[in-house]
């Protein structure tokens, strides 16, 4: 059974002790098939708390708020000098947590010290180990060791007629990440994360890079807002590159303009009818309802929107400074989305075949 690494900071002994006693070597079950044994040991709020965290490694740290002279808040000293030098989850349990409220996020939770505290801060960290996010770092270690292991002693050691030892023209570093980044497959990324994979079915985050790179060139598929709409690039990516040699050509940009899901005509007929539309609604959030429509899919920085083609706008370039930058659409959803879009227009029409002539013909040969 797997370790949950667990360091408290508390300064006050006696509560140190009794909650490592509660919490030491308890299974901590998230579902039927991952279960954990807590590791739990505890310092005091000491200067050196940062190095006891790199010493330590902690999977989650638990944090008190304690008063420093009456003036501020020692916990939220702590974490701040933890977001300059690491990551690590943070949960903070204290009598008054009121400080930390605002700071609550997927990574930063809180329960409070007394009656029902232990349980409450139980649920905190199951949610945070349930989440995958406790172990990433851990695991993205494993996984970059075992790339080393396999690529310089499975490979390049193997085949040192290639790379014989005065040869210095390439970087095998550079040659390394590449092939550690293109082996992040959905089956290890999943394994990453514990979480189940679900075969040939996508997660909403996999269509996503966020944030966008606002160093970076626009991009084809890229998610834009302004005020309360969301927009996203139809241009090529190539015509927004600039050069010495070579002005940009998108002095113009095309813009998808998606509307929501829920004011979709298929949403709306499968709220009045569930067993007649389920499919076709299936059909449009699967985006397989025909060319004219993409789909996007919620996440914590975008709703269940839908691309209706028919549905764009023009913007001069020089006015994407007045849009925010939101996310990129990840390969292949970008490329996909620009299929569609092509193919949608570029389709020609032609007028019905009539089909009753040819099952006349086909009875009449089978007549005769």
């Amino acid at each position: 059974m797997e370790k949950l690494k667990i360091l408290y900071i508390e300064d006050d002994k006696a509560t140190r002790e009794d909650l490592v006693k509660l919490l030491n070597h308890e299974t901590l079950a998230i579902d039927d098939t991952r279960k954990y044994i807590i590791e739990m040991v505890s310092v005091d709020m000491l200067d050196d708390t940062v190095e006891q965290i790199h010493k330590f490694r902690p999977d989650v740290v638990i944090l008190d708020i304690k008063k420093d002279k009456g003036s501020s808040d020692e916990g939220l000293a702590i974490l701040k000098k933890i977001q300059n030098q690491l990551f690590v989850p943070i949960i903070f349990y204290s009598g008054n947590i009121s400080a930390v409220k605002g700071l609550e996020s997927q990574i930063v939770g809180s329960a409070t010290k007394g009656d029902g505290g232990v349980d409450e801060l139980k649920a905190e960290i199951t949610r945070i180990t349930k989440s995958g996010l406790a172990f990433i770092k851990r695991r993205i270690h494993g996984c970059l060791e075992a790339e080393f292991i396999n690529y310089f002693w499975g490979i390049i050691h193997e085949e040192r007629d290639k790379f014989h030892k005065d040869s210095n023209d390439f970087s095998l570093g550079y040659l390394l990440l590449r092939k550690f980044a293109l082996s992040l497959s959905k089956e290890k990324i999943y394994g990453i994360l514990g979480d189940t994979l679900t075969e040939d079915k996508v997660h909403p985050m996999e269509f996503y890079v966020y944030p966008t790179d606002k160093s970076r060139e626009y991009e084809n598929g890229e998610v834009l807002k302004k005020g309360d709409e969301i927009y996203v690039i139809l241009t090529p990516s190539c015509d927004f590159i600039e050069t010495i040699k070579r002005s940009r050509k998108a002095q113009k940009v095309l813009l998808a303009k998606p509307h929501k899901l829920i004011e979709n005509d298929v949403y709306e007929k499968y709220l009045g009818d569930k067993v007649k539309y389920t499919q076709k609604l299936t059909n449009l959030i699967e985006s397989r309802l025909g060319d004219r429509y993409f789909f996007l899919p919620k996440t914590p920085f975008i709703e269940n929107m839908v691309i209706d083609f028919q549905v764009k706008e023009m913007c001069d370039y020089a006015d994407l400074k007045n849009f925010s930058r939101i996310a990129k659409l990840d390969d292949p959803y970008a490329q996909s989305m620009t299929s569609s879009f092509i193919r949608y227009y570029n389709r020609i029409g032609s007028p019905d075949l009539d089909s009753n002539l040819i099952l006349i013909g086909l009875d009449k040969k089978k007549l005769s």
